[in-house]
């Protein structure tokens, strides 16, 4: 779409062959690349868009620190993803320090080997929590300048999916591994965030 209706230059990746055979045979230039490894060399991208994935990435901090590197300066990154309006608080600041004591702990022979999925420290039963993304991009210092709910559009994709399969357990049977988020329920709401990079 992005392509088509404004005439950008875009690169989807997914960790998915067959995601990305499809998106081939739409048109798409995809590649097979986990979000925590890019391939591209640095300052490549005028944007990065996370479209419902950050919540459904095992490394997280990994994938934006990638993204940061991605982005040109000036470049913005974009994510749209589930979040809890109303986390429990004290039992996400725990989460974050637990969390962030595994990732920071001094790595011993075989970690790399690794494919353990590490807790984490910006999510809660799936979903994501504002104030955890917020302090992984301060970190990198990217300057938040738009931050909005949008759950009324996931209530309408939701709402189209079980119209479309007759039930959500219709739908949700069918989409399988495909639909990696698991945070969809009556607590979930959708929110799209643009932060840009500093220039130069």
């Amino acid at each position: 779409m992005a392509q088509k209706e404004f005439g950008l230059s875009v690169i989807a990746i997914d960790t998915d062959k067959e995601a990305v055979e499809r998106a081939k045979a739409n048109g798409a230039d995809a590649r097979v690349m986990d979000a925590g490894m890019l391939e591209f060399p640095s300052r490549s991208f005028d944007a990065v868009m996370m479209e419902c994935v950050f919540t459904c990435l095992d490394r997280q901090m990994e994938a934006i620190h990638e993204a940061y590197c991605m982005l040109r300066p000036g470049g913005v990154l974009i994510v749209s993803d589930v979040y809890l309006p109303e986390p429990d608080m004290e039992r996400w600041r725990k989460d974050y320090k637990d969390a962030m004591a595994e990732f920071m702990r001094p790595r011993q022979e075989g970690d790399c080997e690794s494919h353990d999925v590490l807790p984490s420290p910006y999510c809660q039963d799936g979903a994501l929590v504002i104030d955890g993304l917020y302090l992984l991009l301060d970190e990198l210092e990217l300057e938040t300048f738009v931050c909005e709910d949008h759950t009324e559009a996931l209530k309408q994709w939701v709402g189209q999916a079980i119209f479309d399969y007759g039930s959500k357990e219709a739908w949700l049977e069918k989409c399988g591994d495909r639909l990696c988020c698991g945070a969809l329920g009556k607590n979930t709401s959708y929110f799209l965030l643009l932060a840009r990079k500093k220039d130069a």
